[in-house]
């Protein structure tokens, strides 16, 4: 099913993502009430034209508000971590392209991807090594990369202390294939744009500048 989540991701469909993707018991319909033991099968209570009785079948536990797509009925039970973390043709999961989409919706296919407890925040790009953080970083979706963040803070708050001491900081301290950091990127690419626009002067008479030590070279 996963190619159902891709299809609205590329369809730019982020509401009925968040209905697929959104925890147990999100929307669902209130349930019809029981029928009194005192009534009987053979026609209406009220006296109305009498109708066969319905046999109805025990109801299959379903985990999930049952949203619909395409006459299938299916809900956040039905989506696990091969779904949510299903990878397209580039081996890029839905939320490695979402954190680095330029889309207006791409916050909002996030939150829905965090909301699920099957996600995996780490995931890395295969041919880059770049995980979430590094692509929002890089496309300067501060918002997003503040999202993965504390998403990982409260998966290492419900853990035991020796796994949460392995994890820590995990999402900032990955390495992708060239040695850079989430941070390591964000300064080498969107950090030494700002610079650059702050100082457009960046030869004056001042030897040594602040901003040539900031970016790791030495002043022209």
């Amino acid at each position: 099913m996963s190619h159902i989540l891709w299809s609205l991701y590329w369809t730019d469909n982020v509401d009925k993502f968040r209905r697929l993707l959104a925890p147990a018991g999100y929307g669902a319909p209130a349930a019809a009430p029981a029928r009194s033991p005192n009534i009987g099968t053979g026609g209406s209570s009220y006296g109305g034209v009498a109708t066969s009785p319905r046999v109805v079948a025990k109801a299959r536990k379903v985990s999930g508000h049952g949203a619909s797509f395409g006459g299938a009925r299916l809900g956040a039970g039905g989506f696990g971590k091969h779904e949510v973390n299903s990878r397209d043709h580039m081996g890029l999961t839905i939320l490695l392209r979402a954190a680095s989409s330029t889309s207006g919706n791409a916050i909002g296919f996030v939150e829905a991807l965090l909301g699920h407890a099957a996600i995996d925040v780490y995931a890395q790009d295969p041919e880059s090594g770049w995980n979430a953080l590094h692509r929002a970083l890089y496309a300067g979706n501060i918002s997003i990369a503040r999202l993965l963040l504390e998403k990982e803070g409260r998966d290492l708050t419900g853990q035991t202390v020796a796994a949460a001491i392995g994890r820590v900081g995990q999402l900032i301290k990955t390495k992708d294939n060239e040695g850079n950091s989430p941070f390591d990127l964000y300064n080498s690419t969107i950090g030494e744009r700002v610079l650059e626009v702050s100082d457009d002067s960046s030869t004056s008479d001042t030897g040594s500048s602040d901003t040539g030590d900031a970016r790791g070279d030495s002043p022209t």
